[in-house]
């Protein structure tokens, strides 16, 4: 079973130290996956939200505010000692939480994944019974509330609302890889086997189109690493993929498909992007600001560009450093 969460949703910044010697003697029991607490989010505004993998010991969902810049605490740790070695991936919604991939599946009785609200870091739901030995590395919500969840056994795995223990999906998508879900529920799957961004109109699970090819600059097939959140869409329902192979974020228009051209790319030294395996990190790109983040496990930071950011550029943002607490951040989503 995994160990329980150790709830820090209170703390803040600037108390960060006192808050995280009170979570060593403290826990909250995880609630049995048959009954769900169901809770709705208020936020005021938006945060980033991060996936610390935690090097294989069990990690956490930590908070930033969205302007966190340099060696700064999170705002808070939203939940603690998250599966293990997961959590691989996160994502959000107002209605249903924050939706969490778990990562790697050796033993029956695993929650593979699993909801927690984010202003208390409580229990949501828990979803078991995925197929095992196996491994859940991607999720997302549509805007009914649905859980979408890559699993390395299965595919895309999709759950009706507030789904919670051993439970089969709604249905099942033959595609696998990082997850984007836009304002007109339309599916994106970051396919690193086939260097391809997969597409699915709401509700199917038929591929409707894809982008991929020469053109597109998305590497090449059968050379990508297992896959995490490494595909983002924006307000206007543009598709930025990060492919950290190349060290490259490229930005396709919408509506965009086939062997199309990004119509930018953000690639170069100066931009910080180097040292990743391909389709292996995340990426978020905030509504509200059009900002584009970008989850650096290898220097355990995250990267804010501009949203007109375009070539050799520096981030404007880096959130590194010892008071971060970051570790190995795989999957990133930025709140709205």
């Amino acid at each position: 079973m995994k160990p329980p969460y150790i709830i820090g949703a209170v703390c803040i910044a600037m108390a960060l130290a006192a808050c995280s010697g009170a979570q060593t003697g403290s826990t909250n029991a995880i609630p049995a996956v048959s009954t769900p607490q169901r809770n709705i989010q208020k936020l005021a505004s938006a945060v980033i939200l991060v996936a610390n993998e935690g090097a294989g010991t069990g990690g956490s969902i930590s908070e930033f505010v969205e302007s966190a810049n340099g060696n700064v605490a999170p705002s808070s740790i939203v939940a603690d000692r998250v599966g293990v070695p997961g959590p691989y991936a996160v994502a959000f919604s107002k209605k249903e939480g924050v939706g969490i991939a778990d990562g790697n599946l050796d033993s029956n009785g695993q929650v593979g994944a699993e909801t927690i609200a984010l202003a208390t870091g409580e229990v949501l739901t828990q979803i078991s019974c995925f197929g095992k030995p196996n491994q859940t590395n991607a999720v997302a919500f549509d805007s009914t509330g649905h859980l979408y969840v890559t699993t390395a056994g299965s595919g895309v795995e999709v759950f009706s609302p507030g789904a919670s223990g051993c439970v089969k999906p709604k249905r099942t998508i033959s595609d696998a890889g990082g997850l984007a879900i836009d304002s007109n529920n339309v599916l994106y799957v970051a396919n690193a086997e086939t260097a391809t961004i997969d597409i699915f109109p709401a509700g199917s699970s038929t591929m409707q189109a894809q982008i991929g090819g020469s053109n597109t600059g998305l590497g090449t097939p059968g050379m990508g690493a297992l896959p995490a959140d490494t595909v983002a869409i924006d307000a206007s329902r543009n598709v930025y993929v990060f492919d950290p192979k190349t060290a490259t974020i490229s930005e396709f228009a919408a509506g965009a498909h086939g062997n199309v051209a990004p119509i930018r790319t953000i690639a170069g030294s100066n931009t910080g992007l180097g040292g990743g395996t391909g389709f292996s990190f995340g990426i978020a790109v905030s509504k509200a600001s059009g900002e584009i983040f970008i989850s650096n496990s290898g220097s355990n930071a995250i990267l804010g560009f501009a949203a007109n950011a375009s070539g050799d550029v520096a981030p404007i943002q880096t959130i590194s450093g010892s008071a971060t607490r970051l570790s190995n951040p795989l999957g990133i989503v930025v709140t709205e």
